[in-house]
């Protein structure tokens, strides 16, 4: 065969080649594409073209490649980069390849740019938020968009679909890939202080003793109702009757966002600490000037002005527990679960790492004379009354409200205070909703 007719043949395999992988493959899963490319190539601004027919997508500039994956004829790629002899470098679904320009065109817009979800997020039929919805995404999904709509809302395209997104759910993306969800079943928390094992029986060796509420990196099943662990970088057991599996749990990729949302399915990274603590100037229970006093500093300042604006109006507040570490959550959850059992201890309190006063946003607070601290009997108090009508003015909902017990997961707290800021908060409180159902996520 001539140079030439490879050359031919080559291409002809480029546009082909959907055929021989759904018969030797079985269908491809595209959300599962692991794309490469390290061939340096000339860097161009994002655009967006349309495959002319069914596409390899390859792993560098030439035939020679592997084929890393099969799209269909009209999917849409943006563009960022020319390679030689004729190549174009891609990004599709976050990832990146090449594919041959003489079986792609360019879309009617150039101006097309790569945006990334700061929340899960409906895409909807229209730039309102009374238009259906026509899929949901997760938080970090790539959208493209080629054109601003009114009001705020942006028009994107996601998997062939198009439709609309508020912009203040969005930002550009700079091109680097984002923080990937976690696993939804690798992560399992100990309901009961657990010994971690070299063997999967009692009779292993004890390497360590994890305290309840530790959560847990599951590698494998073993024998007998045991589970493969890591723990700080060694393999170990733990008997699976003392753990459970946490069900779609995420990491948020967003933790320094006065909005992020953290709840029983949305965690904040590993030992995460705030950039911006600082001492709160409003009065607490108590006189030791603990880490219990801190708050992001744009939180600080508007508690500081709320309990100015309640004393105005007659209403004393005290500080009860504002931020928390890591490790002072580990503790007094591992401490309620010893009191009154894990199930019941989940109901009130939070595992480490989905605590929103780990996020240093969230303050618990209480009467002028210190009673009812964190109590059921601070509800229906002139305090509580005074804070579920006016907290929103200062930038704060009541995180976990009444009647809200089956989408927060937590039971009424009146006395959690969460600062989102005065227009998200106003939103919130106008709605009569929370938090999760403001952004549409659980």
């Amino acid at each position: 065969m001539t140079e030439v007719n490879k050359q031919r043949f080559y291409k002809k395999l480029a546009v082909t080649g959907l055929a021989f992988t759904l018969v030797g493959a079985g269908t491809l899963g595209l959300h599962s594409l692991n794309f490469t490319g390290e061939p340096t190539v000339a860097s161009a601004a994002a655009e967006t073209y349309t495959t002319t027919a069914n596409l390899n997508i390859r792993s560098g500039p030439s035939t020679s490649n592997a084929i890393i994956a099969t799209v269909k004829q009209g999917t849409q790629l943006t563009v960022v980069g020319q390679a030689a002899s004729g190549w174009l470098k891609v990004s599709y679904q976050g990832k990146t390849g090449y594919v041959s320009s003489e079986y792609v065109k360019k879309s009617a817009s150039s101006t097309t740019k790569t945006y990334v979800t700061t929340a899960n997020l409906n895409i909807r039929s229209g730039p309102s938020t009374s238009s259906a919805i026509v899929v949901t995404v997760k938080q970090g999904t790539q959208l493209t968009s080629t054109e601003q709509a009114a009001n705020g809302w942006l028009k994107v395209s996601y998997q062939g679909k198009t439709g609309y997104v508020s912009t203040q759910y969005v930002k550009e993306s700079t091109g680097s890939s984002e923080p990937a969800p976690a696993p939804a079943a690798s992560v399992y928390v100990a309901t009961a202080n657990l010994n971690v094992r070299t063997t999967a029986s009692t009779s292993g060796a004890v390497m360590a003793t994890l305290k309840a509420g530790t959560q847990l990196d599951v590698t494998a099943k073993a024998a007998n109702g045991w589970l493969k662990i890591t723990y700080q970088g060694k393999a170990g057991y733990v008997s699976g009757q003392y753990v459970r599996a946490l069900a779609g749990m995420k990491v948020v990729s967003n933790p320094e966002s006065i909005q992020v949302v953290v709840n029983k399915q949305n965690k904040l990274p590993e030992n995460y600490v705030p950039k911006d603590l600082v001492y709160t100037t409003i009065p607490f229970t108590f006189k030791e000037q603990t880490e219990k006093k801190k708050m992001r500093s744009e939180a600080a300042a508007a508690i500081a002005q709320l309990f100015a604006g309640a004393k105005k109006q007659g209403v004393t507040l005290l500080g009860v527990s504002a931020y928390r570490s890591h490790a002072t959550q580990s503790v007094l959850f591992s401490s309620y679960v010893q009191r009154d059992g894990y199930d019941k201890a989940a109901t009130y309190s939070a595992l480490p790492g989905t605590s929103e006063h780990e996020t240093g946003l969230g303050i618990d607070v209480t009467k002028g004379d210190g009673t009812c601290a964190a109590q059921d009997c601070f509800g229906g108090t002139k305090e509580a009354t005074w804070l579920d009508a006016h907290a929103a003015e200062y930038g704060f909902i009541i995180r976990y409200p009444k009647g809200k017990e089956a989408v927060t997961g937590y039971k009424y707290e009146p006395w959690h205070l969460r600062y989102v800021g005065k227009p998200v908060a106003q939103a919130i409180k106008s709605k009569g909703i929370t938090l999760e159902e403001y952004y549409g996520i659980k």
